[in-house]
């Protein structure tokens, strides 16, 4: 965010830029792929503030941030939001330009915005560097300013809050000799200028070092073509390398796989949203609510459990119920807490990579992700906007639903429904990309930007023929498991087996065990089998979502189980005085899921 590029060339143009930071700055996170809803962007992030100085998105836009503006200006004892944080909100719109002349900055830190824009879509690729446009604009605390220079010269900028004037014309003059020397451009050329540039004073050299106080930290260059772009980062204090690249998309080339998803979604019930499946079941919840008198009658169906375990409720607190034997180790993470406070934690708890990362209060699997090492972890938690669990990663390859009651007063519980889940997965043909085999499966289509923005350029990968590679190891629904009725499975020993373990769990009588096993002779024995997660009142009955069922089986199960609900529900309300949920409440516990659904899903 202190010395930025900008090289026009044959192949395309090079952006880069030297980050100098005081010794105290935590150690940046490596840039990682996130998918927005309408394109992919790569950045590495602050741990400090949250936010970033460059970053490089799918449309083929890209920026980069230097700390002043026209001169060093005295920083004010506090500011409303970081300038890291600024450019996030730049950068996550779709005109970046716009979005700068609109935004409101009172309060800001001046500073330097590069933004390059690529060509609009349609424009021929011969004449693709003339199509793009590169703005410098500049806030001094006090006003706007946007300057056009051209994308056709190179460029060098250095922040005027590190180096005085005398340092920016040298720095020029280097950039210049650099130029002429004939030095082919390339991503290696670049940042060896980036690296090596200077007189050997290590005070204003490109790589500088100011007593070990101030120092160049990282240097990043973004290779910008009309097909493809790169992003390249190397960490100066780790001297590792991070390469990312995006294909590059802009907006509108995507009409085809949209009506692929439409059609997907029109034909497969299984894809059509909350609301449209669950339609007519309301009638019938409204009727089982007139007769309980309470349109919420749910929260009396598991006593010991939050709201019943129907919105809202803590996985950590429903795990604290269970025996510690039935499911896997589990921490509770406070949002935006430290990554070595968090290491230690994981250290004293005994575990190790991989790990399992998901939000206390979850739905839907949204959040859930495997982390595989520390900068994934500290990239999971700063991301985090909530309280979340990492959990120990329990290795066997199989997973079940188990949809279980138990009426009170009864004896033994029963299973009303088992679903399996085939984790998404593909089987190299030798010839194929992972993405291409990804891209002939329907289920799989679905999933395609979610696992862009996690694997990136392993799925350019080429499997070997008849090699497997699961890309997402746990069974949800919505993160393109495949799901198989087998209810027929049910048998008096694994019966015996759950009910055994639910009688174990105070105060619960319905819901969704969902566990991973060995082995399915030893999991109806009660060995080699871990509970991942036990869902209540809200749970529904998964088997309905086998490909091989009709929507009108669907909502027949859906209807048994709320009659069940209700059941147990009044049953408890009247056996231990449980007041049912008032509509007040109710309405109020919409809201707040509402709310919470919003914040975990931006």
């Amino acid at each position: 965010m202190c010395t930025v590029t900008y090289i026009p060339a044959k192949s395309g143009v090079y952006l880069t830029s030297n980050r100098d930071e005081h010794a105290t700055r935590s150690q940046a996170i490596r840039p990682v792929r996130h998918h927005w809803p309408t394109h992919e962007v790569v950045y590495p992030q602050d741990p400090d503030g949250g936010g970033t100085w460059i970053a490089l998105k799918s449309t083929g836009d890209a920026a980069v941030l230097l700390n002043g503006a026209f001169q060093n200006h005295v920083k004010a004892p506090a500011y409303r939001k970081s300038r890291g944080m600024v450019f996030l909100d730049l950068i996550h719109s779709a005109d970046g330009l716009a979005c700068f002349k609109g935004m409101d900055l009172s309060g800001i830190e001046p500073f330097t915005l590069v933004l390059y824009m690529a060509a609009d879509k349609g424009a021929p690729s011969r004449n693709i560097r003339r199509k793009t446009r590169l703005y410098e604009c500049r806030w001094d605390g006090a006003a706007k300013y946007i300057f056009r220079p051209s994308v056709l010269s190179a460029h060098i900028w250095s922040s005027v809050t590190l180096y005085d004037d005398n340092a920016i014309l040298e720095r020029k003059r280097w950039f210049r000799q650099w130029l002429e020397s004939g030095e082919k451009v390339s991503t290696e050329s670049v940042m060896g200028f980036h690296s090596t540039a200077g007189s050997g004073d290590s005070y204003n050299d490109l790589l500088m070092n100011r007593d070990g106080r101030i120092s160049t930290v990282s240097i990043t260059s973004l290779h910008l073509s009309a097909s493809k772009s790169s992003f390249s980062y190397l960490d100066i204090r780790s001297k590792q390398l991070f390469e990312e690249q995006l294909q590059v998309k802009r907006p509108g080339s995507e009409r085809l796989p949209a009506f692929k998803k439409w059609r997907i979604k029109l034909f497969n019930w299984e894809y059509w949203s909350f609301g449209v499946v669950y339609a007519p079941i309301y009638f019938y919840w409204l009727w089982l609510g007139i007769k309980a008198r309470s349109f919420f009658f749910f929260n009396a169906s598991n006593p010991s459990i939050r709201h019943g375990g129907f919105l809202m409720e803590s996985k950590k607190m429903i795990y604290d119920l269970m025996p510690g034997w039935s499911y896997p180790r589990t921490l509770l993470v406070a949002k935006k807490s430290k990554t070595a406070e968090m290491m230690g934690r994981i250290g004293e708890k005994g575990l190790s990579f991989p790990l399992i990362a998901k939000p206390d209060i979850g739905m839907r699997g949204i959040g859930v992700k495997l982390l595989r090492t520390e900068d994934e972890l500290a990239c999971y938690a700063t991301q985090s906007k909530v309280d979340f669990l990492v959990q120990e990663f329990v290795p066997y390859e199989k997973e079940v639903g188990i949809f279980y009651y138990r009426l009170p007063g009864e004896q033994q519980g029963h299973i009303s429904g088992i679903v399996g889940k085939e984790f998404l997965a593909v089987v190299g043909d030798g010839m194929s990309t992972i993405e291409t085999l990804l891209s002939q499966e329907d289920r799989y289509f679905l999933q395609l930007p979610v696992l862009r923005a996690t694997y990136g350029r392993v799925l350019e990968e080429v499997l070997p023929a008849g090699a497997c590679k699961t890309l997402v190891p746990y069974g949800n629904h919505s993160r393109g498991a495949k799901f198989v009725d087998l209810t027929h499975l049910v048998d008096d020993q694994l019966v015996h087996t759950i009910d055994r373990l639910c009688r174990e769990i105070p105060g619960f009588y319905y819901g969704r065990l969902d566990i991973k096993y060995k082995d399915w002779a030893e999991l109806c024995a009660g060995k080699n089998y871990s509970v991942i997660e036990l869902n209540g009142a809200g749970s529904e009955p998964t088997h309905i979502y086998d490909p091989a069922h009709s929507i009108f089986f669907a909502w027949r199960e859906i209807i048994r189980h709320l009659r069940i609900l209700y059941r147990i529900s009044t049953m408890n309300a009247a056996a231990s005085g449980i007041p049912l949920m008032r509509t007040r409440e109710g309405l109020r516990l919409l809201k707040e899921n509402t709310e919470y659904l919003k914040l975990i899903s931006a």
